[in-house]
């Protein structure tokens, strides 16, 4: 049986590889598609409700197509049938903004249904000194 830690860090995976491969399917996939669901990308206005989530997601992979983004720092809490993932989330902005990592923090709330944990609440600010960019890694 998977450890309900492992299942989480595979939900919050999933998670950044749909976010990476601006895959809206599988993004759709990953979130509880109801009106108390609530997502609020960095630098926005909180988006409450499925509908606009799905409308902000599409309209970001439109306008972005894929990225490299991935977790560090991450932790997870267990509350019942909720539970809290935070990381640091890791933009490789290469392709989209010139060079480098931008770093925000995250917390990501999810909520068990049918037996998946599904993402309820996305949050995602910039770290307490400013979002971070860093130089990409260089193995010289």
């Amino acid at each position: 049986m998977e450890r309900i830690e492992d299942a989480l860090l595979t939900a919050n995976d999933q998670f950044y590889r749909a976010l990476s491969l601006a895959d809206l399917s599988a993004m759709t996939r990953l979130w509880v598609n109801t009106p108390d669901a609530v997502c609020q990308h960095p630098g926005s206005a909180p988006l409450y409700g499925w509908d606009a989530i799905y409308a902000s997601w599409r309209s970001i992979f439109e306008h972005q197509g894929p990225l490299r983004v991935w977790a560090t720092d991450v932790r997870v809490r267990v509350f019942g049938q909720t539970a809290e993932v935070t990381c640091l989330e890791n933009v490789d902005t290469g392709q989209v903004a010139g060079s480098g990592i931008l770093q925000t923090r995250a917390t990501n709330l999810f909520r068990r249904v049918g037996g998946a944990w599904k993402l309820l609440e996305h949050h995602a600010a910039p770290t307490r000194t400013g979002v971070q960019r860093l130089e990409p890694f260089s193995a010289n």
